[in-house]
């Protein structure tokens, strides 16, 4: 089936969906959307991978990630755990800090992003006790950590708290009170939260395992108790860039501990919308169903599941027919509707596009995306004018349809036939130009591949 429909007359686009401004007339084009599995940055399945103390030799490979890209999971995520154990009571040795360098590097090159942990322990055993370093130790680690998180954010999906605690999760400690009731308790908690929110660059954010750790935080600092706003969203601030993770979506009533009341819950649905969620699943109930399952991801939000935690649970999903369509849904998954643009482009002149699109997956990109519309020339693909747009792909929430205006004044030398691109690129100037990490839209015929472009139509300038 053909991509786009021209109807040569003059129409009004509908306006009613989230989008108040004037009605448009112009040139419609339409669109088929596809429900085609295929890679996208910042969304997904993620693959977790552990690298140790005692093991300084394994690290990422930029071929695999790349490989992994056209895998039946479509990766482009990774949760990379580090665990600090060697380094409890002294320095990260360089060789540990260098080998983060490496992974961080392969990411880049292989077209991937990470969500990251560092942690000490991997089990709650007594034997195995201290489970984390002292306040003092995490300190100076997380300053150790900080160049190479400054550095690196351009593939950083978010950072996990971590730290506290086996495996990071901060329940199972050794160095902090290990069932914080009174507000104090929760003190030396919000130090490592605050080292770790100035250690990581302000546009990425921080997850803590529970709802009820931000609601208890932005309490205690005064900061409110009310989840974010779209007004509040995106902001340099600690509670625009405190997020979550569930450990054991979907693993009982209260997902075995992760929401210990009715408010946090609410709290989360809300707070979601602006901030990342997701995890994994820990152990299959009756609570796991996929009718459940996606009923959550759709309340919470999700952008990322671990795909190999629990296999029970996903075979489940499996078994239930609605393992693709969790895998489409995870983060945003946005397709064109139509769009309607200036009827007679002329060089010179204001440019008008319309554009209808929907989100069908769980959330909105959290991350900052640049929007541009693109004109290369068909006789001349050299030929190529590029104009940034205003619109933030991060308030496009799952479930909905926006309509919005993007323009521009075509320059006076744009006479002739051109390909209209949308372009939804990485903003950091590594990424920008690598396709793998802009956003394909989920049309048939639309994406091209080797540009990381978006096309539209074909257009003739005046």
């Amino acid at each position: 089936m053909k991509h786009f429909i021209y109807i040569a007359i003059l129409v009004v686009l509908c306006t009613a969906c989230n989008n108040n401004s004037p009605e448009q007339k112009g040139t419609v084009v339409t669109y088929t959307e596809t429900d085609e599995l295929f890679p996208n940055p910042e969304r997904g399945l993620l693959s977790q991978i552990y690298y140790v103390s005692d093991d300084l030799e394994s690290h990422a490979s930029a071929n695999t990630i790349n490989n992994n890209r056209s895998s039946i999971s479509y990766l482009t995520l990774y949760l990379h755990s580090y665990y600090l154990t060697d380094y409890m009571e002294s320095d990260i040795a360089q060789a540990f800090l260098d080998r983060l360098e490496t992974n961080m590097n392969a990411l880049r090159e292989g077209g991937g992003k990470v969500v990251l942990r560092f942690s000490y322990k991997s089990d709650f055993e007594n034997s195995s006790k201290p489970w984390d370093a002292s306040p003092e130790w995490i300190a100076r680690h997380i300053e150790q950590l900080k160049p190479y998180l400054q550095k690196h954010a351009d593939v950083i999906l978010c950072v996990q708290c971590g730290f506290i605690g086996s495996w990071g999760e901060w329940y199972y400690t050794s160095n902090f009170k290990f069932n914080p009731s009174k507000d104090e308790d929760f003190e030396p908690r919000w130090k490592v939260l605050e080292q770790l929110l100035d250690a990581v660059p302000s546009d990425r954010q921080i997850a803590l395992r529970t709802p009820e750790y931000k609601m208890r935080y932005l309490r205690m600092r005064g900061l409110g108790e009310e989840p974010l706003t779209a007004a509040e969203a995106y902001q340099p601030t600690a509670k625009a860039r405190i997020a979550g993770h569930n450990d054991c979506f979907v693993s009982s009533a209260n997902d075995v501990g992760t929401y210990n009341s009715t408010e946090g819950r609410t709290f989360w649905q809300e707070d979601t919308k602006y901030t990342f969620m997701g995890g994994e699943t820990c152990e299959r109930c009756s609570y796991s169903k996929s009718e459940n399952a996606i009923k959550n991801m759709e309340m919470y939000h999700w952008t990322y599941l671990n795909r190999d935690y629990h296999p029970s649970v996903a075979n489940l999903w499996r078994s239930e027919g609605k393992w693709d369509e969790i895998v489409r849904r995870l983060g945003y998954r946005f397709a064109l509707d139509r769009v309607v643009y200036t009827e007679t482009p002329t060089a010179g002149e204001k440019f008008n596009a319309r554009i209808s699109l929907h989100n069908s997956g769980f959330a909105a990109p959290h991350n900052k995306r640049d929007v541009e519309l693109i004109f290369v020339s068909v006789s001349d693909p050299t030929k190529k004018f590029i104009y940034p747009q205003a619109e933030d792909p991060r308030f496009w929430q799952g479930g909905e349809t926006y309509n919005f205006d993007l323009s521009c004044t075509l320059d006076a030398s744009m006479k002739g036939e051109y390909k209209l691109y949308l372009n939804l690129p990485d903003p950091y100037e590594s990424l920008h130009n690598d396709p793998r990490f802009s956003i394909r839209l989920a049309n048939e015929n639309v994406w091209e591949e080797t540009t990381g472009y978006n096309l539209l139509t074909t257009i003739t300038v005046q």
